[in-house]
């Protein structure tokens, strides 16, 4: 009779799971980092892309739309305070909604590239979630 608990053996079958849910955390904190990391605007301007300023940034649009508030309005970015027209203020809006998308739709390539890795032990998550979200960003 044997002593071993095969109860505490670990499977491939375990270790494939756990192997791509580490995958998966390490993905959701990459597109975490890069959906909140801000953008460059065309003009080279830095516009912060978190959750606070996203809310701020859609309400500041919606009040000059409905006559709520009249721009330019003041606005502090990264790099100090700037008057904003609202066609200035929603050209980031857009900009910032079309970078949050393509971050997530980056997630879920990439989400679906480990749920097909047969080995994910080897498998690159930075350079994947990058190379997707480089085409989700691409022009079509």
């Amino acid at each position: 009779m044997s002593n071993i608990d095969f109860t505490q053996a670990v499977t491939a079958a375990d270790a494939l799971t756990s192997n791509k849910a580490r995958l998966m955390e390490e993905l959701a904190r990459l597109r975490w980092n890069a959906e909140t990391g801000g953008i460059q605007m065309p003009d080279q301007t830095f516009v912060r892309t978190d959750r606070e300023t996203r809310a701020a940034l859609t309400e500041a649009v919606n009040a000059l739309k409905a006559g709520l508030m009249q721009g330019p309005v003041p606005w502090k970015m990264a790099h100090g305070w700037e008057d904003l027209t609202q066609e200035s203020l929603e050209e980031m809006t857009i900009a910032v909604a079309g970078h949050v998308q393509a971050c997530f739709a980056a997630e879920r390539a990439t989400q679906a590239q480990i749920e097909a890795s047969e080995i994910p032990a080897s498998f690159d998550t930075a350079a994947a979630f990058e190379a997707a979200l480089n085409a989700a960003q691409s022009p079509l």
